[in-house]
């Protein structure tokens, strides 16, 4: 389905406005600045295509029923309509005339088919926006792109989850990396532990016997400490409880002592000290409060002598408050009077100045003013003549400009004779796939000289280099399983051979060292070994034996003989006593000799196997060599030789692709001899000049003209309507200009009866009776104004006089003269001495009363005081005629504090003494001295630390002992670590066949799943990549599909030199391509199975700058054989990059 036009007639914020998307064009941008209506368009498109929403979101300029959307659609067998749609829920496709005739509700299946409204928004409505959204969603499991991974990933999920069942099972028995979790790690930490506690667990007789001697010794030893301890402890409480109780003695001693010199008070009673302090106390206090009573009275005297009260001006203390009461009110009628009078004097100003805007005298003003009914009826009058004078001058504009443009249209009618285009554009659109071909054949030849510097260039980096690509595919190459079997035994020997050396240098290493340590030996002196005893002792032998042959062949030894034999036997007997008295280094001299010749029998062995290993090595490399030498290649190592072949593999991709390209480039060659007879028979047919142009020229030139001639005849069959429309519009606007002069004349009678009721003369203009409302509408305000100031200004003038003659009134009563003061200050003085009065008259009542209340409280503590001493002598009456009686009452409190203090101090002494007798205890500390004890106490003190200190080691001594005794009766035994080691080690073994077999299953596994994705790639996927190898200009070169470690197939970006780049690490702009590569290669599989709708793009080059944009471009014009595209955009380099890009097959709009 293609739009050849859109009418959007009443929609949003636009009006009549008609776009026209040329036929055969290859990309229609429409172009317009922000606020143009690019939004209300691409909005109008959705609506047309699937109907308005329930809410009118585009009804904020025409009513909701008067929206209307009008298109011409062509089908892509040829079908087409021109229809309306309107807003409402049935019968909402309407024929494009006055009429507007409903269609079916069906009537626009042929060209949707079951596409719905979001499915054409999220695939076929593009923004930057929603493009990335939908990517997403067609990456996501479910989505578009993902069903389709997931279908060429299907048969691989339960490999995929066995092979990473195998290396997950792997990596749990071993890897490079030590943990605690792996199976074969734990069985080397069980092995290690079993010989340790081999070592640890070995028990010998001596070793227990000696912890049972240990532990006796211990016991005995804590025994005896222990008494230690208490005899130390008991000697220090003695002298700790000494050193307390004799200072408390003291005090017993002392505090009765006191009690003996106050023996002449036992006969007064104990309560007796009390009750006489009382009455002291009671007497004292009586004696103070009188005196105070009686310097009361006499300051109240004082005070009433110097009071003075005025009694006249009492009695008018009433008028004078309620004249400072109306101060405020006179100062501030004071204030205000000038400011009314002036304002007075205003408004006055003002109903002169309304007297002569009206040229009426002020005394005519308030008879002649008009009703509000007549200002109201007048004011309407002026808006309405207003408004019908921008009516008339905007209708005398639209008419002269409406006959402006008709005249225009008819001087500009088209002459000669027209074809109609459509059939050679027709033919034209049929040759489009031969002229695809034809275009594509430089393209062709670009990429078949790339491809084949690409071969070159990667056959020269490979290691070792491949100089003739041709040569090297005609011979039998390797395969990777044979390089890797080759890598393996070469591995295998090659470390056997490390081993071995590694042996040899051990081995060397030892026996250097065990040489310099004999060296060391000898340089302290020289070693008696076994072998020089044993030289020494057999001289000796054959020696005697020699002198006893004699002996028994009669014949006496000679001096000479004996004399050797006697050094035999000294030497022997020296050699041995040496070897004796430094056995241990003789020992150890002999331990390194025997050392050494084990360790040089070794080391033949060690040297023996090097040599095998290393003629094996050689061996496998010239085999691995020979695999080679027919492609003329010289081996390196193994595994740079796998990776070469792989890099083989690769060029063999490459050079596949390459011949297929070379026999598409002949393909498309042939195309040109079909082409060319078609294009002739079209340009004689409509009239245009080749000249010796190349077909594609041709074609490109044919475009052009056709697209003038179909523009000429589509602009003959509209200017005929649109001249009569013209017309029709002009005799429109002559019926509205005869109805709005008759309006005019009906209004000018109304307002010359409106003007003469307000006296104004019949010639007033608009502006005049608008002026004169104003001030007709200013004049009641200022009247009532005016009568409110002058109402004021009286009574307040009337106020101000009453208020003084009070004031005059009050003064002269008084007596004080005050003339010389202001109104106001006066009443403040007269009310400020009332005040005084009044205080003074409160003054003199208080001090009267004060004074009664002074002279009967005198009376009252005379009184008290002749009680109380009468009861105080009645009290002393049996001491004998005591006088002091604060020293008797001082006497009394001295007994009573004795008296407690030695009740205190026996019972400390009791609950100090330990229950013993007071005599006893005193006797000890006959001769204590308290310095001598104090440094005795220090000693034991110190004492009682050490044996507490001992007590502790001891302890922890004896504890350890046990422990010691527990671990060898309840550890593991020898026999049992032994066993641990046996079954470690077999375990071990046996974890390390299982990881071979689970490796080895894992990687045989993953090889035939590569195989299989590589015959299972998906078309839509591999368009994808062709796209976006387009887009990036040749960048990155395809997409792939990859697991991750999660078992999902993943979609990879590869780069040219191989580089596999996973999406979220694309930079922005480069994700935005492959996200429009995504989604076109999915709308091309969708258009060649289902009716294509247009494909709207809006403003996606944001993120692109102008190379990416170029790109972009180019691939949307290329689409346009499968679906028709539509860009918007507010960017003019945008439109600018199109127009050098894709030139004339442009169809650009501007809003």
């Amino acid at each position: 389905m293609r739009f050849t036009r859109l009418d959007i007639l009443r929609y949003g914020a636009l009006t009549d406005r008609m776009l026209d998307f040329r036929p055969g064009a290859r990309l229609h941008v429409i172009y317009g600045p922000n606020e143009a209506g690019k939004s209300s368009a691409l909005s109008a498109i959705s609506d047309l295509l699937f109907g308005f929403p329930t809410a009118a979101e585009q009804s904020f300029l025409h009513e909701p029923g008067a929206l209307r959307i009008g298109a011409d659609i062509n089908a892509r067998d040829g079908a087409r309509l021109s229809f309306r749609r309107r807003r409402g829920r049935k019968g909402t496709l309407l024929a494009p005339d006055d009429k507007e005739t409903p269609f079916a509700e069906d009537a626009l299946s042929p060209f949707l088919g079951n596409l719905s409204r979001d499915v054409f928004e999220r695939a076929f409505g593009l923004d930057s926006q929603r493009l990335r959204q939908g990517a997403t969603a067609m990456l996501r499991s479910g989505g578009e792109i993902g069903s389709l991974l997931f279908s060429a990933a299907s048969g691989l999920t339960g490999l995929s989850r066995l092979r990473q069942s195998l290396e997950a099972e792997a990596d749990g028995i071993y890897a490079a990396r030590r943990s605690k979790d792996r199976g074969f790690y734990q069985a080397i930490d069980r092995y290690e532990d079993a010989r340790k506690a081999e070592r640890d667990n070995e028990l010998k007789s001596g070793d227990w016997k000696k912890l049972l001697a240990e532990a006796a010794e211990l016991e005995t030893e804590l025994d005896r400490l222990q008494a230690e301890r208490r005899g130390t402890r008991e000697a220090l409480d003695r002298l700790k409880r000494l050193k307390t109780l004799q200072p408390l003695l003291a005090e017993i001693d002392a505090e009765t002592l006191g009690l003996d010199g106050l023996s002449d008070l036992s006969a007064i009673p104990e309560g007796f000290a009390d009750t006489l302090e009382q009455r002291l106390r009671d007497k004292q206090a009586s004696e103070e409060e009188l005196r105070r009573a009686r310097q009361a009275v006499l300051r109240a005297e004082e005070d009433l002598s110097r009071i003075q009260v005025d009694e006249a001006l009492l009695q008018m203390s009433g008028d004078i408050t309620q004249l400072f009461a109306d101060t405020g009110n006179y100062r501030a009628q004071r204030h205000d009077l000038p400011r009314v009078d002036q304002e007075l004097a205003g408004y006055d100003t003002t109903l002169s100045q309304l007297a002569r805007r009206l040229g009426l005298a002020e005394a005519e003003l308030e008879r002649q003013q008009p009703s509000d009914v007549d200002r109201a009826r007048l004011s309407e009058l002026v808006d309405e003549g207003r408004q019908l004078a921008r009516q008339m001058q905007s209708l005398a504009e639209q008419s002269e400009s409406e006959r402006r443009q008709l005249a225009a249209l008819e001087k500009d009618s088209l002459a000669g004779r027209l074809i109609d285009p459509r059939p050679y554009i027709d033919q034209l659109e049929a040759l489009g796939s031969d002229l695809s071909a034809l275009s594509r054949i430089d393209g062709l030849d670009t990429q078949i000289r790339r491809i084949e510097s690409d071969l070159k260039e990667a056959a020269g980096r490979l290691q070792p280099p491949v100089s003739d690509i041709d040569a090297l595919f005609s011979v039998p190459l390797p395969e990777t399983t044979e390089i890797t079997g080759h890598r393996d035994v070469i591995d295998a020997v090659r470390s056997k051979a490390r081993d071995a050396a590694g042996k040899l240098q051990n081995h060397d290493e030892q026996l250097a060292e065990i040489e310099r340590t004999l060296a060391d030996a000898e340089r302290t002196g020289p070693i008696v070994t076994r072998e020089q005893i044993i030289a020494a002792r057999a001289s000796r032998d054959a020696q005697w034996t020699s002198i006893q042959q004699r002996w028994t062949d009669g014949v006496g030894p000679e001096a000479k003989v004996l004399a050797a034999l006697t050094v035999g036997v000294a030497e022997a007997d020296r050699l041995a006593d040496a070897a004796l008295s430094d056995a241990d280094r003789v020992a150890r001299h002999a331990d390194y000799r025997l050392r050494q010749t084990r360790l040089l029998q070794e080391r033949e062995e060690a040297s023996g196997r090097l040599k095998s290993c290393e003629k094996a090595l050689k061996d496998a490399q010239a085999t691995f060599a020979a695999l080679f030498e027919p492609c003329g290649i010289d081996a390196l190592y193994p595994s740079t030789m796998l990776e070469w072949r792989r890099g083989v593999e690769l060029l063999r991709r490459e050079r596949k692709a390459l011949r297929d390209l070379r026999d598409e480039r002949e393909e498309n060659a042939l195309a040109e001899g079909r082409v060319l007879p078609a294009l002739q028979d079209i340009v004689e047919a409509t009239g245009y000049k080749s000249g010796r142009l190349p077909p594609a020229a041709i074609a490109e030139g044919l475009r052009k003209h056709l697209r003038l001639l179909s523009e000429r005849w589509s602009e003959s069959r509209t200017r005929e309507g649109e001249i009569g429309a013209a017309r029709d519009r002009l005799a429109r606007f002559e019926d509205q200009q005869r109805i709005l002069e008759r309006q005019h004349t009906d209004w000018r009678e109304a307002f010359g009866k409106a003007i003469a009721l307000l006296g104004l003369p019949s010639d007033t203009t608009l502006d005049m009776a608008n002026a004169a409302l104003k001030a007709w509408q200013e004049l009641p305000d200022v009247l009532a104004e005016r009568e409110n100031r002058l109402r004021r200004v009286n009574g307040m003038r009337r106020d101000m006089a009453d208020f003084e003659r009070r004031l005059a009134t009050l003064a002269a009563n008084s007596g004080y003269e005050l003339d010389h003061l202001p109104p106001d200050a006066a009443a403040e003085a007269l009310h400020t001495r009332v005040n005084a009065m009044r205080g003074e008259l409160k003054k003199r009542d208080s001090l009267e009363e004060e004074q009664q209340r002074g002279e009967g409280h005198v009376v009252r503590q005379e009184a008290a005081l002749a009680a109380i001493a009468a009861d105080l002598d009645h009290l002393t009456a049996d001491l004998g005629g005591v006088e002091d009686l604060p020293a008797l009452l001082s006497r009394l409190r001295e007994r009573l504090r004795l008296t407690e203090r030695l009740v205190e101090s026996r019972d400390r002494f009791r609950q100090q003494a330990d229950g013993k007798a007071e005599g006893d205890l005193r006797a000890e500390l006959a001769g204590f001295e308290r310095v001598a004890a104090d440094l005795e106490i220090e000693r034991l003190t110190e004492e009682d630390q050490r044996q507490f200190a001992m007590h502790g080691e001891l302890s922890a001594r004896l504890a350890e002992n046990r422990r010691q005794r527990q671990a060898l009766e309840t550890g593991v035994s020898a026999e049992y670590a032994v066993f641990e080691k046996l079954s470690a080690e077999q375990e071990a073994k046996d974890l390390a066949r299982q990881w071979v077999v689970l490796k080895i299953a894992a990687r045989m596994l993953a090889g035939s799943m590569e195989a299989y994705r590589e015959k299972q790639a998906d078309p839509v996927i591999r368009r994808a990549g062709e796209l976006f190898s387009q887009l990036t200009g040749g960048r990155f070169a395809r997409l792939v599909e990859a697991h991750d470690e999660s078992d999902a197939l993943q979609l990879l970006a590869e780069r040219a030199a191989g580089e596999r780049v996973p999406l979220d690490g694309l930079s922005e702009g480069t994700g935005d391509q492959l996200y429009l590569a995504l989604r076109l290669a999915f709308l091309e599989d969708y258009s060649a199975r289902n009716e294509p709708a247009p494909l709207i793009v809006d403003d996606i080059f944001q993120t692109f700058d102008d190379e990416r944009a170029r790109a972009g471009l180019q691939v949307l014009a290329a689409t346009a054989d499968r679906f028709q595209t539509i860009l918007f955009t507010h960017e003019m380099s945008v439109v600018d990059i199109a127009k050098s890009e894709i030139g004339r097959d442009l169809d650009l709009i501007q809003l």
